[in-house]
């Protein structure tokens, strides 16, 4: 049960760090130019705000991991975590909803630490998985 605890200990940490890490390696500010005066947000912005909502919902679920006690709650929530790793990871892809192109912002240094986030997340989520397993089974404390 100590080892699950650290790992979801590791999972809540690094779903606060990408809830906030456009707040601290800020993404560019540059606006669309859409004729008349009329100016949008990069595409960015919108892939960012995407990142803010499922970052949330991974906070809500690495730290509902630390009540849970069911096998198939700690499974559920830490299958949860994986997917929102993955989601994190193909947000900025240019086929998802994608972020600026090269040299236009500071957006992509956001994203690489971002898809380093969301690796660590989902290797957090899969790393919780297998020891609610093996707990189930008997094999680890």
């Amino acid at each position: 049960m100590k080892s699950q605890k650290i790992v979801t200990w590791f999972a809540i940490i690094i779903s606060i760090t990408l809830l906030f890490l456009p707040r601290i390696i800020p993404i560019c500010t540059g606006r669309i130019d859409l004729g008349g005066g009329e100016l949008m947000p990069m595409e960015c912005h919108f892939a960012y705000q995407a990142e803010f909502i499922i970052a949330l919902l991974a906070v809500i679920f690495s730290a509902s991991l630390l009540i849970l006690r069911t096998f198939e709650g700690r499974s559920l929530a830490s299958f949860l975590v994986f997917l929102l790793g993955i989601i994190i990871i193909i947000i900025p892809q240019p086929w998802a909803i994608g972020i600026c192109p090269p040299g236009s912002g500071g957006c992509h240094k956001t994203t690489f630490f971002v898809t380093i986030g969301g690796a660590l997340l989902t290797l957090a989520g899969i790393l919780t998985l297998w020891l609610t397993y093996k707990a189930r089974q008997g094999e680890v404390e």
